[in-house]
């Protein structure tokens, strides 16, 4: 498995499963966001935190992925996704959706659209998380502590770092620094994320800081 992480809450997961190769992509934005969204991805699946799918432009890819943007259980090439609803307390949108995704043997934890911890039920309905993506910078997501507060609930083995500042972004986020400073843990910079799962760590918990792609 390979993940790559966009800007913001977009990230892009390749991964096999027997003959079958997939491409995942979550919340893609547009480029008035202050950061150029690549224009060459042609995901088979993409998977939106909002089920407003306006939120996020649907012509930024080169062809018709799979959306979801709905609570439920997919299979897509080899890629099982479950989308299940937060509630929000806004009257216009009451939900927001958090994913686990299960390929190559991994689970993969998606809190993309979270603005606050996750209860203790809410992160039992994930199960068992191999790799925690999550916001981490604040703004209208959850702030550095508050990710802090949800990782200790999940426990995750890895975490991947979203919707933190870099060049570029219009909005005032917090670093990737700062995030790293609430944990206690290994971290590890790179420019994708390349993962099997005998490589995953045993014990301390390994905090992946990508680099934008």
């Amino acid at each position: 498995m390979q993940i790559f992480w966009h800007g913001f809450s977009c990230i892009r997961i390749e991964a096999s499963h027997g003959d079958k190769d997939a491409v995942l992509v979550t919340d893609p934005y547009s480029n008035e966001s202050g950061l150029r969204f690549p224009r060459t991805l042609a995901p088979d699946i993409v998977a939106l935190t909002h089920q407003d799918a306006k939120r996020f432009p649907s012509d930024v890819f080169t062809n018709e992925p799979f959306i979801i943007n709905n609570p439920g259980e997919y299979e897509v090439n080899g890629f099982f996704v479950y989308a299940m609803p937060v509630r929000t307390g806004d009257d216009t949108h009451p939900y927001e959706l958090m994913y686990r995704f299960e390929v190559e043997g991994m689970s993969v934890g998606f809190l993309g659209g979270m603005k606050r911890p996750l209860t203790d039920e809410e992160a039992g309905q994930l199960g068992n998380i191999d790799i925690l993506l999550i916001p981490v910078g604040g703004g209208d997501k959850l702030t550095a502590k508050q990710a802090a507060e949800t990782i200790s609930k999940i426990e995750p083995r890895m975490v991947v770092p979203l919707y933190y500042h870099t060049e570029g972004v219009k909005e005032k986020l917090g670093t990737a620094d700062a995030f790293c400073k609430e944990l206690v843990c290994k971290r590890q910079d790179s420019n994708k994320l390349k993962i099997a799962k005998k490589d995953l760590p045993a014990e301390d918990l390994v905090v992946a800081v990508l680099e934008r792609a």
